[in-house]
């Protein structure tokens, strides 16, 4: 007797290779009429200017969205590209003005640019979509945003909220060439620790080497199987420790050779953390 067919998985999944065949042809017309357009938005935003796309989801009372930054309305926006949905349609905006952020490392404060990216997520009505009305679309995100023949357009318009990146410092230039200095010099003293709490924690193992032949035997074991310890990246080996690189010795063993299995691979991680940790050390720039 044959299975029986159950028809609405089958219906359901048929309605939905349909959409997606709508969407798929609404997303080509809207992208050959929208895509790399410049415009200024009509409604505020929210952007962790991160370098990603932040949710902005837009209903009748506004916009929402949980990223760090608000942007008012009014800025100057680059359409990357538009996705339709079932219910809706996502359109992918770059901010044509970074936002300007600032930091302390030490006693520098220094600024970054940052890459605002949104994405709005508009609700439209099902049939809309399913009949590939552009028309409808292109009425509602004209409630959004509006479009212009270029960036210099859009910055001479009125709609545009006049947003400019800040000024950096009159001075940051000399700022920037001090605080070369003063990283390189932090980062060759956090080697300097490094290297001289490894040759301490070596010296200590090679004091404390016995002559046991079980000791010497494991000690050699351990040794050898630590000298696959493979990192050479400088950060790496800056915040490293033995505990990331050690292994456990066989449980067969004896305490005596299992002791000098952990001592050999102390005394052998500290020699080639050392020892690589020389090739880490940068050169400081001239003092401006």
């Amino acid at each position: 007797m044959s299975a029986p067919i159950h028809f609405r998985p089958i219906l359901a999944f048929t309605l939905t290779l349909a959409t997606a065949g709508f969407t798929s042809e609404l997303d080509d017309r809207l992208n050959q009429r929208l895509r790399g357009a410049w415009a200024v938005l009509e409604v505020e935003i929210y952007s962790g200017c991160a370098g990603t796309y932040s949710d902005n989801q837009v209903s009748e009372a506004g916009v929402t969205g949980r990223a760090q930054y608000r942007f008012e309305p009014g800025e100057l926006v680059k359409v990357d590209k538009v996705n339709a949905k079932r219910q809706r349609v996502d359109v992918m905006l770059s901010l044509a003005v970074p936002l300007r952020t600032s930091r302390l490392d030490g006693p520098f404060e220094l600024f970054d640019g940052r890459e605002c990216k949104v994405q709005l997520i508009v609700p439209i009505a099902r049939e809309d979509i399913k009949s590939g009305n552009d028309a409808a679309v292109l009425a509602r995100l004209d409630d959004l945003i509006t479009l212009y023949p270029s960036l210099d357009d859009a910055r001479e318009s009125d709609a545009w909220n006049g947003r400019e990146i800040d000024p950096l410092p009159a001075d940051y230039d000399q700022t920037l060439a001090r605080y070369a200095v003063w990283k390189a010099e932090q980062t060759n003293a956090a080697i300097e620790e490094v290297v001289r709490r490894a040759i301490v924690d070596a010296a200590d193992v090679a004091d404390s080497l016995s002559d046991d032949a079980e000791y010497l035997d494991g000690f050699g074991e351990g040794a050898e199987t630590m000298s696959s310890f493979s990192t050479t990246d400088c950060s790496s080996l800056l915040s490293t420790s033995l505990a990331f690189h050690d292994s456990s010795p066989p449980k067969d063993k004896s305490k005596r050779w299992r002791d000098g299995w952990h001592q050999g691979q102390e005394l052998i991680f500290n020699v080639l953390l050392a020892e690589r940790l020389q090739a880490c050390r940068v050169q400081v720039p001239p003092t401006p």
